[in-house]
């Protein structure tokens, strides 16, 4: 099947429960929608279940507030054997003016009833124009594998166990595996008490960066998630997190990643009077995270279906 025409299109209004303090969307939710639109892209392709397996850095471009209406778009832009590589942009249409809000790059498993890998059985093609993002895609795979295959940070040093709970079947889609979208609000909250701890402060979600679900978790399992800041700049704080569950079927390690905040307590990018912190890696991240957030900031809207990332990939 053509990239192009795996192209799904949701919609979502912005109201009061769904906005912070400042009147702008709350992160929580921005993630869970992001989701859902990837998981029904995924799941309309694969023609079955599917569960998030990683979520790559994803940028809050511009500011989604109360009354906006929000239009997600999601492709599935690359096949493996049992796992689909899935864009997904999201736009606001404000005062005549259409902008990227958001920009999400998801891994999904298509999954049968016992929740185990299956086969996808089918495959996508590059139509003329998107070679250059879906080469983009094909290497960004690679990278996620490695990422994949390193088991992410410890929770050690200054990080604390800030959160159990209960996998419910209102948090699950089928009532056996926890839903991805449903575990990134909680993390996104759990992240800002972490923030917030530091420095109070009013913080937005700027991005998250590399979040890995390695194992499931089942209806039934305690859920527990540790959290610790890794860096501290001027303006904005990064809170990593590990999360485990344990039940019936032992306790193990389900997921790992990194929220990175902004204060706002003044209405705009305000100072965290808080000792500078951030090894190498984190510094990376940063580094890599701004330069991203600059390329999305500057694309224009793109007539007809394509995505607005395939600007980067056009000659």
């Amino acid at each position: 099947m053509p990239v192009s025409r795996t192209l799904l299109e949701s919609r979502r209004l912005v109201s009061q429960r769904h906005v912070n303090p400042l009147g702008t969307l709350y992160g929580g939710f921005m993630l869970e929608w992001v989701v859902d639109a990837g998981t029904v892209a995924a799941m309309n392709f694969v023609e079955s279940d599917v569960v998030l397996g990683f979520l790559d850095k994803m940028h809050f471009v511009a500011p989604v507030r109360l009354g906006d209406v929000l239009v997600f778009r999601g492709w599935v832009v690359g096949v493996r054997r049992s796992s689909v590589s899935v864009l997904v942009e999201s736009y606001v249409k404000r005062d005549g003016e259409v902008r990227l809000a958001t920009v999400g790059r998801m891994i999904f498993v298509k999954v049968g009833r016992e929740g185990r890998p299956e086969p996808v059985g089918r495959r996508v093609v590059c139509e003329r124009g998107w070679e250059g993002l879906c080469r983009y895609f094909q290497e960004w795979r690679s990278a996620a594998d490695a990422v994949l295959e390193v088991e992410g940070p410890a929770a050690s040093g200054d990080w604390r166990l800030v959160s159990h709970f209960l996998a419910m079947p209102e948090d699950s889609l089928d009532g056996v595996l926890m839903y991805g979208g449903r575990l990134l609000f909680r993390l996104d909250e759990l992240a800002f008490v972490e923030a917030f701890r530091l420095f109070p402060a009013i913080y937005v979600t700027a991005s998250v960066n590399r979040i890995v679900f390695r194992r499931p978790i089942y209806v039934g399992d305690i859920v527990s998630v540790s959290t610790g800041v890794t860096y501290v700049g001027s303006t904005s704080v990064e809170v990593g997190f590990v999360v485990e569950a344990f039940g019936l079927r032992g306790r193990r390690r389900v997921a790992d990643g990194y929220f990175t905040f902004v204060n706002m307590a003044e209405g705009r990018p305000s100072e965290i009077k808080a000792p500078a912190r951030g090894d190498e890696a984190a510094l990376r991240r940063k580094e890599e995270s701004v330069r991203e957030a600059r390329q999305l900031r500057a694309l224009k809207p793109l007539e007809g279906d394509a995505p607005w990332l395939l600007q980067l990939f056009t000659a």
